[in-house]
């Protein structure tokens, strides 16, 4: 990682003991926990692999069930079950799709008229599968990486109380996840679509004042803050100021892929391109004098609240 990082960092163990293989396994709440193969093999202490689909990719898997049942009776209580959500979350998504134009929900009834449960049909635009083609087997399937979220929250953490703190385990867990969707996308040929329904671009920055080489124990003057900048409506553009540098940041893209250039307003030069799909990290750095350095580090992260 670049030297602003890894100067801010590298003194912070990173204790790994919230990683949630070894929480109590979830009940619900979207974790899907697959058996390990490779439990205790080469060191691997995971005795359950976790994915979360996102509440897009969960709706693109609703869809895709519905297609492979083909217009017959599936039991919700069961998708629920392998969704790791409650009934009432499927069937909230299932009447939502049908509101859609998606599907369509058939009563079945038996001989004496009492409603036995419903089929479901996809009418939606012809195809083989729905969207990115994500479906249960995929959900499942340990050997195809599509991207799926596989950590918690709990497990990683960005903190304000002016002291520094290691977000690299986050940075780095994301960062592998959105190139693993990008490599599918690309691999079925199908458009860059953002697996999460995102509205805002989350500017997490650190500036940093000091000795160039001392580094520990000598800071001049070192902050962390954070700017949220709304992605919707597109084709605008924000000034945002960060310890007295002023930066434009253009939203552009599409709503399934919105892309933020990031331009210095004192020289009117494009500095980086912020989409979901890249590492979006930019680094400034001014030499002060022989000792002395000034930097700049921004990550950009987009996010859905």
């Amino acid at each position: 990682m670049n030297e602003l990082f890894t100067q801010k960092y590298e003194d912070e163990e990173w204790v790994e003991d919230e990683y949630p293989w070894k929480q109590f396994r979830r009940k619900g709440y979207g974790f899907i926990y697959i058996k390990n193969p490779h439990y205790l093999v080469d060191d691997d202490d995971r005795e359950y692999l976790i994915r979360k689909p996102t509440l897009k990719e969960r709706r693109e898997i609703v869809v895709n069930t519905v297609i492979v049942c083909n217009g017959r009776t599936f039991k919700v209580h069961s998708l629920a079950q392998r969704l790791a959500v409650s009934d009432r979350t499927v069937q909230t998504i299932l009447r939502q799709l049908e509101k859609d134009g998606l599907i369509e929900i058939i009563p079945k009834f038996d001989t004496d008229g009492k409603q036995k449960g419903n089929a479901y049909k996809y009418i939606g635009p012809p195809c083989e599968f729905y969207g990115t083609g994500l479906t249960l087997k995929d959900l499942y399937d340990i050997t195809q990486d599509v991207g799926f979220r596989d950590w918690a929250w709990k497990t990683h953490g960005f903190n304000h109380d002016q002291n520094w703190h290691n977000i690299y385990p986050l940075c780095k867990a994301k960062f592998e996840r959105r190139m693993a969707r990008k490599e599918y996308l690309e691999e079925n040929g199908l458009p860059l679509v953002v697996p999460e329904n995102i509205k805002y671009l989350v500017l997490r920055y650190c500036y940093w004042k000091g000795e160039t080489k001392r580094v520990k124990g000598h800071y001049l003057y070192s902050q962390d803050r954070t700017t949220k900048l709304t992605l919707e409506p597109l084709n605008r553009t924000e000034t945002v100021k960060i310890f007295g540098i002023t930066l434009y940041a253009e939203i552009a893209g599409t709503k399934d892929n919105p892309q933020v250039t990031i331009i210095d307003a004192d020289t009117n030069k494009q500095l980086t391109v912020f989409t979901w799909f890249d590492e979006n990290i930019l680094i400034g750095d001014l030499d002060i004098d022989e000792k002395h350095v000034e930097q700049v580090f921004i990550l950009g992260d987009f996010t859905t609240k």
